[in-house]
């Protein structure tokens, strides 16, 4: 769940929205009444745990002035909203009739609730609530792991995939920005036997192993499809290029080898595929699971689980030329 927009008043009286939220991790939590024992007692552990980064905002139903009073007392670390119509309280489903329920969420820099405790008890809370929070934060800034473990894999198993998760891999790649939104990518998704049998013939020796993937994605486009600009910058590969990254990665997360290939005949898979002769046919994808490597040539099972080889950042980036 994303936070909803909303508009509401800080202890101070100041307003507070659903934007403060963006950038930065919120721990977002309700509470019953301020000024009662187990109220006070969350608020000063959550006032007195270090939490680098992240924002501590306090809601319930009392007034702005008593959520001052409360904060100025204790001497708290925490912004608290006035919610004495229960806007924040229904968006949470916090509420048992005319009773909140003490819950708890931590909120991403997007504003998505990441997780979430209800009917809290408070003894030990925060710092269960401490771990979780550096434990995604830890998540969120390392390198997205299906990024990190994707490769162009060759060992594919022949199991078949269904269409409705094929779909979900169009639609990735359908989310892809483009120049001025003008969608340049193209695809036919091919996962018949007999139209694979005919692809199949189109593939240089060194391709073999594709004939193992269930579903072979061709992926075309045409300039006029997308913005031309000054310098040579025609946009059509660039866009579509992007479009193929988003089916990768989300491959990569359903569990699935995503290889995207330039060696075929793309004349003739043109013709089998009905293609029109005046787009580009960027490049077939093999997808699959992953398999057994003995059914590969002895070079790629060398080559199918080595490190992957990068260039230095230094070769490849420059910062403020």
């Amino acid at each position: 769940m994303r936070v909803k927009p909303f508009e509401l008043l800080t202890e101070e009286g100041k307003k507070f929205t659903h934007t403060d939220l963006y950038g930065k991790y919120t721990i977002l939590y309700f509470f019953p009444k301020a000024g009662t024992s187990g109220c006070t007692k969350e608020a000063i552990d959550f006032s007195n745990e270090q939490f680098e980064e992240t924002q501590i905002v306090g809601v319930s139903k009392d007034s702005i002035k008593v959520l001052k009073n409360f904060k100025e007392k204790h001497n708290l670390k925490i912004t608290f909203l006035s919610d004495s119509e229960g806007t924040l309280h229904s968006m949470f489903d916090v509420q048992e009739g005319q009773k909140t329920i003490r819950s708890t969420f931590i909120l991403d820099r997007w504003g998505f609730v990441r997780r979430e405790w209800r009917k809290v008890k408070v003894e030990g809370h925060v710092e269960e609530v401490k771990r979780e929070l550096l434990n995604m934060i830890k998540e969120d800034l390392s390198l997205n792991k299906y990024i990190e473990w994707r490769r162009a894999r060759r060992a594919l198993k022949r199991d078949k995939i269904p269409r409705e998760e094929l779909e979900i891999l169009i639609k990735a790649a359908h989310l892809a920005p483009s120049c001025m939104n003008n969608q340049p990518w193209r695809f036919v998704v091919v996962d018949d036997e007999n139209v694979l049998s005919k692809i199949h013939e189109t593939l240089p020796s060194g391709n073999y192993w594709m004939k193992n993937a269930p579903v072979l994605v061709a992926v075309y486009s045409q300039r006029k499809l997308d913005c031309e600009l000054s310098d040579r910058r025609e946009y059509f590969l660039f866009d579509t290029g992007l479009a193929v990254g988003n089916l990768l990665i989300q491959a990569t997360q359903m569990g699935f080898v995503a290889h995207p290939v330039a060696g075929y005949d793309p004349v003739k898979v043109k013709n089998i595929l009905n293609i029109p002769e005046d787009y580009i046919l960027i490049t077939l994808i093999a997808i699959g699971f992953l398999g057994d490597e003995a059914i590969l040539s002895e070079k790629h099972r060398k080559i199918e689980n080595t490190e992957r080889v990068r260039k230095d950042l230094s070769e490849i980036v420059k910062w403020n030329v």
